[in-house]
């Protein structure tokens, strides 16, 4: 049995075992497919119908019966969206976010449980196998279709996981302090993020220091590299800086950063400086120039 069989063989053993096609799945009181719809909504607020189909990978004929279902019980509610009158917004209700966290509560005693039997060195490689693997699977999924990646300011409920994002890069591959990654109050930034699902996997930011626009903190998950993540967060936020009345863009970036803004029309205004380690060079992106790169 080769390697692929025996994945598909314990993925299939895996939902038979845990219940998974239960409508009481994990002890949860809820349907599979009813859970994943209450956590996106629990962790995005209202979310137009068609975002659930594109991050959830539910075809539209069993989202609407889903949805119908978990409206009628009070869960959600479904509304016309205020932007497009022939489109959907769904949000979930007081009532559905009880169920979801009382539902998350009993799946953590199941899977706990089962975790009871395993020592601790088989515990760990049991959230490391499967951390990995959903990596492995998301970012295949993203070379074939891209459209699940968003890319938008970053909203209060996931700041936090933007800065860990942005901290774990710059730390742990550029040796920066992790104190030294926020940015203060006082410079009024803007946070970008690249958001898949309910994951971050790019972020960057940008402030106003001595009346002028810088752009920084720009990261992206080193397991999604090299899918284009990278490219749209920095055209996006850019573009959203200069929206903003920006004429100039400045940046210290190092090389590689470097490479990626001259895309975008950046001009090196001054010569590389040691930052921790290695170097960063002064860039400056003019709206004119942006414009022109990017049309």
């Amino acid at each position: 049995m080769n390697k692929e069989e025996i994945i598909r063989k314990e993925l299939r053993l895996i939902i038979r075992e845990l219940g998974l096609l239960s409508h009481n799945c994990l002890n949860s009181g809820l349907t599979l497919a009813q859970a994943h719809i209450l956590s996106y909504l629990k962790q995005n607020g209202n979310t137009p119908f068609n975002e659930l189909l594109v991050q959830l990978g539910i075809d539209k004929a069993s989202l609407s019966r889903t949805v119908s279902n978990l409206e009628s019980k009070g869960f959600i509610k479904v509304e016309k969206s205020k932007t497009d009158k022939r489109m959907k917004d769904i949000d979930i209700l007081p009532l559905g976010k009880e169920n979801i966290i009382n539902g998350d509560g009993e799946v953590n005693k199941v899977i706990n449980e089962i975790l009871e039997y395993g020592d601790e060195e088989t515990v760990s490689n049991i959230v490391k196998s499967f951390n990995e693997f959903r990596i492995l699977s998301l970012k295949s999924n993203l070379i074939k279709n891209e459209s699940r990646i968003k890319i938008e300011r970053v909203s209060l409920n996931y700041m936090e996981d933007a800065i860990k994002l942005a901290i774990g890069v710059f730390t742990k591959e550029q040796n920066i302090p992790a104190n030294l990654v926020p940015l203060e109050k006082n410079l009024e930034p803007i946070w970008w993020c690249a958001r898949v699902g309910e994951d971050i996997v790019g972020v960057t930011a940008g402030w106003i220091e001595n009346n002028e626009w810088h752009w920084g903190r720009y990261a992206v998950d080193k397991r999604l590299r090299g899918i284009g993540i990278g490219k749209k967060l920095a055209v996006f936020s850019l573009n959203d800086i200069f929206n903003n009345g920006a004429e100039e863009i400045y940046s210290e970036a190092r090389d590689i950063t470097v490479k990626l803004l001259k895309n975008f029309g950046c001009e090196i205004i001054g010569e590389p400086v040691n930052f921790y380690g290695d170097s960063v060079t002064p860039t400056i992106i003019k709206k004119s120039d942006f414009i022109q790169a990017i049309t």
